[in-house]
C-alpha cells in the first residue's frame, strides 16, 4: 500500500492461540492477502514468515503516557519511532486515541536523522508541507511533555491487508520483548530483553499472538462475521504499557537518572 502520512482508523485487539490464528488465517483468505513486508519476508522460505518491528517509545520522566493508559483515559497520546529491520529508515509517529478511534500521523526520516528530527534540530527540514507540520507537532508534544526515549519493544509481525476494502488489515504479533532505554538507538543489539512469554505466565498455557484488526470507522461485514464466528474477546492490550510493567517487575523500578548513571 502507498505510504499514508495521516489516517484515522478503528483498532480492535485480541489475544489468540495458534489454533485460532490458523483458523482466522483460513477464513480471511477471500478478503485479504499478505502485505508487502510479509511477502518480502517469505521469499525463499517455506511457510509463513513474520517481519521484524522495533518501536522506540518516548515518555515523560513520570511516564505520563503510560499512566494515562493505566487510568483508561479516553483521550491519550503516544510518541514512538518505528523501524522495520536493521536497515530501514525511522518512522516517527504521533498516535492519538479517542476510545477505539486512532488518529495517527507520521513521517519517515533517515536513521541518522531521527533524534534531530524529533527534537526539532534538522538542518534541512522536509520540503513537503505536511511532513514539516507533522515534525513541528511531534516536537511540540515532545517538548511540552518532557518526553525522551523510555522503552524499546521488539516483535515479529505477520500481516494481511484487505483486497476488497479501501482499508482493512489483520495482523498477528509474536515473540514480543521489551527493554528499558534512555538512548536513541533504533535496533539495540543487546541481551537485556524482558520476554513477554514470562508475562503470559499462568494465564495462558502457551504464549498467545496479539491479533489486531484495523479498519475504517465503518467495520466491514467480513470483519464482524470473523469476530462473531470465532467468539473473539476484545482486549485493551498495550505492548508499551505491558513492557513498562514487565521491565519494572523483572529489572526493578527504573528511572531515567539511574539508567544514565549505569551507562557512564
Amino acid at each position: 500500500m502507498p505510504f499514508t502520512a495521516r489516517f484515522e482508523r478503528l483498532e480492535l485487539k485480541f489475544l489468540v492461540d495458534d489454533w485460532t490464528a490458523e483458523r482466522v488465517r483460513r477464513q480471511i483468505e477471500p478478503y485479504c492477502a499478505p502485505d508487502e513486508n510479509s511477502r518480502a519476508a517469505a521469499r525463499g522460505r517455506r511457510g509463513l514468515a513474520g517481519y521484524p518491528i522495533d518501536s522506540l517509545y518516548l515518555d515523560s520522566p513520570a511516564l505520563a503516557f503510560h499512566e494515562a493508559k493505566e487510568r483508561g483515559d479516553p483521550d491519550r497520546v503516544k510518541l514512538r519511532v518505528r523501524t522495520y529491520g536493521a536497515d530501514s529508515p525511522g518512522t516517527l509517529e504521533v498516535k492519538r486515541r479517542r476510545s477505539n478511534i486512532i488518529d495517527k500521523t507520521r513521517a519517515v526520516v533517515g536513521r541518522e536523522c531521527v533524534e534531530a528530527a524529533a527534537c526539532g534540530r534538522l538542518e534541512s527540514p522536509p520540503c513537503r508541507p505536511t511532513e514539516a507540520r507533522f515534525l513541528r507537532d511531534f516536537n511540540r508534544v515532545l517538548i511540552t511533555s518532557g518526553a525522551a526515549p523510555t522503552l524499546t519493544v521488539r516483535y515479529e509481525r505477520e500481516a494481511y491487508e484487505s483486497v476488497v476494502d479501501a482499508y482493512a488489515r489483520v495482523t498477528f504479533d509474536r515473540n514480543i520483548k521489551a527493554r528499558r532505554t534512555c538512548e536513541w538507538r533504533l535496533n539495540p543489539d543487546t541481551e537485556d530483553w524482558c520476554e513477554f512469554d514470562n508475562y503470559w505466565g499462568a494465564v495462558h498455557a502457551s504464549p498467545p499472538a496479539v491479533m489486531e484488526i484495523k479498519c475504517d470507522s465503518l467495520i466491514p461485514a467480513w470483519v464482524s462475521d470473523l469476530v462473531q464466528r470465532n467468539e473473539l474477546l476484545q482486549t485493551g492490550f498495550s505492548k508499551y504499557s505491558i513492557g513498562i510493567e514487565l521491565t519494572n517487575r523483572e529489572m526493578g523500578r527504573f528511572t531515567r537518572s539511574n539508567s544514565v548513571e549505569a551507562l557512564q
